[in-house]
C-alpha cells in the first residue's frame, strides 16, 4: 500500500487516528518486508509523542489475492470496528500481508509499554467492499431496467378481455406494477407495497414473478407453477426461477391481488387455505349456526359474501382459544359473539372474510388476541391495520394479564416492553368465561 496515497491518509484519518493525531510518514522499512510500521504520534511545537503504531502491508500487487477469503468476511468488519486475532495463526498473517486488515498497537505515556492490540479493516478491503457495493448497486439498476422493459410489453389496459375467471384482481395487479413502474434501487427498496424485510433483490425478483405471471392469466384460464417461470426466461432451468420463494411469492401475489391465486389460473398447487371460527355466519350458499368449530376454504370467501348478527367479533391467533371458547356452551350465543382463528398468520382470505363480516354492520367491537411474543405483536398489528377502516368499531387487546387495552399504540408500548423481559404463549392465558364476558362488558 502507498503510505503518501492521500485517499488512503484520508482513511486512517477518518476511522483510525484520533483528535491531534498524525502519522508519521518518515518511513524505514525493509525493502523485501511484506509490512511496514507506521507511527502515530501527537505533536506540538514543543513535544513529539509516539502514543500508537500501525503495520500494514508493503505494497507488492504481484504477490497478493485479488479478494478476501469468505473466513475473513464472515468477520463483518467495518473501518471503525475493532477486532482480536491471533498474531501466530499464518491466516491473520496472510490477511496483514495482503492489506486486508492493519494492526492497531497503542502505547502506554512511556511511549514503549502497549496499552492495546487490536485488528482494523484495511483499506485494500475497504476499497474492495466499496467496489463490491457498487457492481450490486450497477446489477440492481441493470435488473430495473430489464424488469421495467418486460412491465412495458404487457401492453394491457383494463377493458380488455382477461381469459382467467377473476378479472378484477388482475386489474388490481396491473394497477399495482403500474406503481412500480420506473421506479429506482431506492424507490424499490422503500416501498410499502413488499414486507419489509425483503431486500432489494428479492423485491425485483417478485415483481419479475408478477409480470411473468400476469402473461399467462392474460391469456390461459388455467396455468401450472413451472409454467410461469419457464414462459418467462424462456432458458434450460427457467422453470425453477422463482422455486426458491414459491410459498412467500404466492402470498404476497394475493395479497395483491386481494383473492386466491386459484382465481386467477394458478391449478396443481392442491393447496387450500381454512379459516376456522365457531359462531353465526351467513353466506349466499351456506348458513352457520351456534354450536362447533367450522372451516372457510379461501376458494369459498373469494365466492361468497358473508354476514354476521354478532355484535362482539373475536379475533385470535391459536386454535387452542378458538376451541376452549366454542367449548363452554351457550357462551357465544348468550353473548353473541364470532370468534375467528387466523391460525398463526393473517392470509389474505381471513382479511377478506373479516371485512366482509364487518361490513354486514352488526359488529360493534373487535376483540383481538395473540400470543404475547414478536409473531403475536405482529399478528396484531396486522389485524388492526384490516379492520382501522372500520371507524366506528370498538377495539381491544387482551394482556397477559387479563386486561383490556383499548388503543394500539398503547398496546405496541405494552407489548414492546414485555418483550424485553418474557414471551408468553396464548394459550398460557386462557382465562375463562367471567374473564370473558368482563372483557367484552370493559
Amino acid at each position: 500500500m502507498d503510505i503518501l496515497d492521500p485517499l488512503f491518509i484520508a482513511y486512517l484519518n477518518k476511522n483510525i487516528l484520533k483528535s491531534s493525531e498524525q502519522l508519521d510518514l518518515n518511513i524505514c522499512s525493509t525493502p523485501d518486508s511484506p509490512f511496514m510500521d507506521v507511527n502515530i504520534i501527537k505533536q506540538t511545537n514543543r513535544t513529539y509523542r509516539i502514543v500508537g503504531m500501525l503495520t500494514i502491508a508493503a505494497y507488492h500487487p504481484d504477490q497478493m489475492e485479488e479478494s478476501p477469503d469468505e473466513e475473513l468476511k464472515k468477520k463483518n468488519l467495518t473501518p471503525r470496528k475493532k477486532v482480536q486475532l491471533d498474531d501466530t495463526d499464518p491466516i491473520t498473517l496472510r490477511w496483514l500481508e495482503n492489506g486486508w486488515i492493519m494492526k492497531e498497537i497503542r502505547f502506554k505515556k512511556d511511549e514503549k509499554t502497549v496499552e492495546s492490540m487490536n485488528y482494523r479493516m484495511g483499506y485494500r478491503f475497504h476499497c474492495f467492499m466499496e467496489n463490491q457495493i457498487q457492481k450490486k448497486k450497477h446489477a440492481i439498476h441493470q435488473e430495473i431496467q430489464k424488469w421495467n422493459e418486460s412491465a412495458a410489453s404487457l401492453e394491457y389496459n383494463l377493458e380488455q378481455e382477461v381469459f382467467c375467471n377473476n378479472k378484477k384482481g388482475v386489474q388490481t395487479l396491473v394497477i399495482l406494477i403500474n406503481q412500480s413502474f420506473d421506479q429506482e434501487h431506492e424507490g424499490i427498496e422503500v416501498s410499502p407495497l413488499f414486507p419489509d424485510r425483503w431486500s432489494v433483490e428479492k423485491r425485483l425478483k417478485f415483481l419479475h414473478f408478477v409480470v411473468a405471471f400476469l402473461q399467462l392469466a392474460f391469456y390461459k384460464t388455467n396455468f401450472d407453477w413451472k409454467e410461469i417461470g419457464a414462459s418467462y426466461y424462456q432458458e434450460i432451468g427457467g422453470s425453477k426461477e422463482f422455486d426458491l420463494y414459491k410459498e412467500e411469492f404466492i402470498s404476497q401475489l394475493e395479497d395483491w391481488a386481494q383473492c386466491p391465486v386459484d382465481s386467477l389460473g394458478l391449478t396443481s398447487l392442491g393447496r387450500i387455505t381454512p379459516l376456522y371460527f365457531s359462531g353465526q355466519i351467513v353466506g349466499r350458499f351456506s348458513t352457520y349456526h351456534f354450536g362447533p368449530v367450522h372451516a372457510l376454504t379461501d376458494l369459498a370467501i373469494d365466492e361468497e359474501e358473508y354476514s354476521t348478527k354478532a355484535t362482539t367479533l373475536w379475533l385470535v391467533e391459536n386454535r387452542a382459544i378458538l376451541t376452549r371458547i366454542a367449548a363452554e356452551k351457550g357462551f357465544l350465543k348468550e353473548t353473541n359473539s364470532l370468534v375467528l382463528c387466523v391460525d398463526g398468520h393473517l392470509r389474505t382470505s381471513h382479511r377478506r372474510c373479516i371485512q366482509q363480516l364487518l361490513k354486514s354492520g352488526s359488529v360493534d367491537q373487535v376483540i383481538i388476541w395473540s400470543d404475547y411474543d414478536p409473531d403475536g405483536l405482529q399478528i396484531s398489528k396486522e389485524l388492526y391495520t384490516a379492520i382501522s377502516q372500520f371507524g366506528s368499531l370498538f377495539i381491544k387487546w387482551i394482556t397477559h394479564k387479563y386486561e383490556v387495552i383499548s388503543n394500539w399504540q398503547q398496546y405496541e408500548q405494552y407489548m414492546l416492553a414485555l418483550l424485553k423481559h418474557q414471551k408468553v404463549e396464548q394459550e398460557q392465558v386462557l382465562g375463562g368465561v367471567n374473564d370473558w364476558k368482563t372483557w367484552i362488558a370493559h
